[in-house]
Formats: C-alpha cells, structure tokens, sequence
C-alpha cells in the first residue's frame, strides 16, 4: 500500500518545511522594533490564539471528514499569505501597524489550526496501516527532532541574514518561500492517508452528530485520561509563552545590560553589531537541544517505565526551571548566562515529553477522531494562552519579566493536583 522509505522521507520534509521559519526566533523583537508595548504584544498574540482557540476544534473535525492531507496542505496557503503580508508592513501607510499586524496574525492562526493535529493524525494513520502502531513515540519523536534541527538551522542563518540586511522583511519572505514547498509537498502525499472518516465517506454514510459525540464521551469519562489532559495543558501552555513569547525580550534586555542593541547603527561594528547574530546562535543551541530531546523521547520512556512516570517527573523538573529562571531575573548582569541555560533546559523537556505524551493519548484515542481529539487538546492550550497572554504583558511592563516568570511558576503549581497516576496503557484498553 505504502512505500515506507518514501512516506517516512515525506514526514521528515514536512517537519523541515514546516519550520523553515526564519523570522519566528525575531517575531517579538521585531514587534518592539515597531515601538509595541508588552501589552500590545500580548493582545495581538491573544487575538493569534483566539482565532485557533475557534476554529481548531471544528478544523479537526473537517480535517477528520474532509481528508487530513488536504487540510495539512491548506495551512501551507495560509501561512504563506501570513508571512508575506508581515513582509509588507508599513508599505500600506493607511493601515495602522496594529491592526495590519493583527490581520497577519490571523491568517497564521487560520493556518495553525487546520495544522494541529492533523499531521499527527497522518503519521498514526500510517502506523496503523502498515501494523507499526507500536513504534508511535519513535516515529514521533524523530520527526519532531527534525522540526527542532530545522528550526536551529533557520535561526542562526535568520540571525546571520538580519545582521547583514537589517531587514526584518527578508526573512518573512523566505520564510513564504518555504510555506510553498510546503504546500507542494503535500499534494504528493497519498490519499490514502485522508483518514478513515474520509475514506467510510466515499462508501457509505456516517452520522457526523455520532462523531462528534465519541471524542467527548471517550475524555471525559476516564479520570486518568482527565488528569493527562490537564497536565498536558498546563505545562505545554506555559512553557509556549516562556519560551516563544519571553525568551527573545530576556536576552534582549540582558545584551542591553552589556551595551549590544539587536540591530545595530549603521557604522557599528565588533561585538556590539552581533546582536541578531547572538539571538540567532541562542535559539540554534534551544533548538538543537530540543531536537536531542526528541530523539531521546522513546529511550527516556523505556527507562522511566512507564508513561505516566516519564510524564510526571518531567513536569516536576520543568516547575523547577521556571522557578530557578525567576531568580536569575532579579539581576540579569549575572543572571543572563545561567537563565538562558535554563530555557535551553526547558526547551529539553518539552521536546522530550510531547512525543511520549501523544503517544499516551494514542492509546485512548478513536481512530477516526485523532485530529478532532489532538485538535481539541491544542485547543484548549491555545485558550490557556489566550487567555494569559495579555495579563503576562501587562505584568511586564508593570514589573518586569520578573513577573512573568513567577506567574507561570504558579500556574504550574496547579497541575501537581492532576499527577497522572495511570499504569502503563495497552492498546487493548484502548477504546479505539
């Protein structure tokens, strides 16, 4: 039915086109470039998530009914007009930034949540199909290390290419160019792989009420599947906003501190025009180190012993780096260097948990609802955001990152109330 060499290259295609993202490790830097406030910031990045938070959900389910590769591919078009439309800031004078920015955003966001969880959704699909089920956590695990491999080449090169050009807008414009091959490379994927609702569709009738039924009944009825979901969103909501949304200004206001701007004047050379250069060469070294995690997620999970076990001791790990990162901000002349140490460390342990967490929920999952039931995870992270992301600016600018650090170290206090405490899960039990 498959090629497997053949479909296994296209996963890993997919990781790298997917974030062949230039410009994403100088989003916000180039949002303060712009003379935003961590406030406005934070409301344009809340509207971003907002908009996935509606439409991610019923995305999953027309993912599910639709066919998952169309869907996959359809993001790629969105992200593509995203970008470009980032490149173009400012050129349309009578747009105000603000609202210009938060239409880009938008798209982005439209783009996101056709994507959550239908990539994944293909990738289990193929297991099933070629009697690989058990080798999930490898196969997730591997893509994602790709992913992370990708993102660390984009960064360092978008961080070379900023200093050269100090133009935000080229990076936008490769990162478009990527989207597209993107876009194509999906159209090649077998239809095969639209997922089993698609498939039933073309043969006969399904009741899509029914469908949209069994995802709620298969959560909700199982505690320990509750707790996984709750942890999950907890951590993987607070660790987005650490590490995407407050990483860059950390180590802007800490190359400040030292007398080296993010894009220099012109006539500046030495070490004080490697600014972009060292925000570049930081997010490579998080990257790269997230890329091992991932590689390290099936080995991680056979030593833990259990799922649940790996599941937990990488959360408490994590509460502790938040923790210890809060106190590296109370001076960052000397707090710079062991706090971007530890982001590079929580960076770790959220590419070393996802994979063996959707493995986890795989065991619990219907076949013909993975989108709809990973979707409906992401979107519940994607509200969690939502929903924290203006407070966390606005406790920014009142009081620094300080705050930010702090708040997220007690919003993780919350799910040591759902420790997951489910033995290991065979597919046997699963209602799938």
């Amino acid at each position: 039915m498959f090629n497997a060499t053949h479909m296994i290259l296209r996963f890993y295609l997919y990781s790298f086109f997917k974030n062949l993202r230039f410009a994403d490790p100088f989003l916000i830097l180039y949002f303060l470039e712009l003379e935003l406030s961590y406030s406005e910031i934070g409301l344009l990045l809340g509207l971003q998530h907002l908009v996935t938070v509606l439409l991610e959900f019923p995305s999953g389910i027309f993912a599910d009914h639709w066919g998952r590769r169309r869907a996959t591919a359809l993001c790629f078009a969105f992200y593509t007009l995203s970008f470009c439309g980032f490149g173009m800031t400012g050129q349309l004078t009578e747009v105000p930034v603000i609202f210009w920015l938060g239409g880009c955003l938008a798209l982005f966001a439209l783009g996101e949540a056709l994507r959550t969880g239908s990539h994944k959704a293909i990738m289990l699909d193929y297991l099933d199909s070629t009697d690989q089920s058990a080798l999930a956590t490898q196969l997730l695990g591997r893509t994602r290390s790709v992913s992370k491999i990708t993102s660390a080449t984009a960064a360092v090169s978008g961080g070379v290419l900023l200093a050269w050009s100090r133009d935000y807008g080229l990076l936008f414009y490769l990162s478009a160019g990527a989207a597209v091959c993107g876009f194509l490379l999906l159209l090649t994927y077998p239809r095969a792989l639209e997922g089993d609702s698609f498939r039933a569709r073309q043969s006969t009738s399904v009741s899509s009420e029914e469908s949209l039924r069994k995802p709620f009944r298969m959560m909700w009825q199982q505690a320990n599947f509750r707790r996984l979901f709750i942890q999950s969103v907890l951590f993987e909501s607070q660790l987005k906003m650490i590490l995407k949304y407050f990483t860059q200004p950390f180590l802007k206001t800490g190359l400040a501190l030292f007398g080296i701007p993010i894009i220099p004047p012109a006539g500046v050379s030495g070490l004080a025009s490697a600014g972009a250069i060292w925000v570049g060469l930081n997010e490579f070294l998080r990257d790269s180190l997230g890329a091992l995690g991932a590689r390290f997620s099936p080995g991680y999970e056979l030593q833990a012993g259990s799922r649940s076990h790996a599941l937990n001791r990488i959360y408490l790990v994590g509460f502790f780096a938040v923790l210890f990162l809060a106190g590296c901000a109370v001076n960052l002349k000397w707090g710079l260097l062991p706090g971007l140490l530890l982001l590079m460390g929580l960076t770790l342990l959220q590419n070393l948990r996802r994979p063996i967490f959707v493995s986890a929920l795989n065991t619990q999952m219907l076949k013909t609802e993975r989108a709809s039931v990973l979707s409906l995870e992401s979107v519940s992270r994607a509200v969690t955001v939502a929903v924290l992301l203006p407070l966390f600016g606005l406790a920014a600018d009142q009081f620094g990152l300080l705050a930010v650090w702090i708040l997220a170290a007690v919003i993780l206090l919350v799910g040591f109330l759902f420790q997951i405490r489910l033995e290991e899960v065979s597919r046997q039990e699963s209602p799938g």
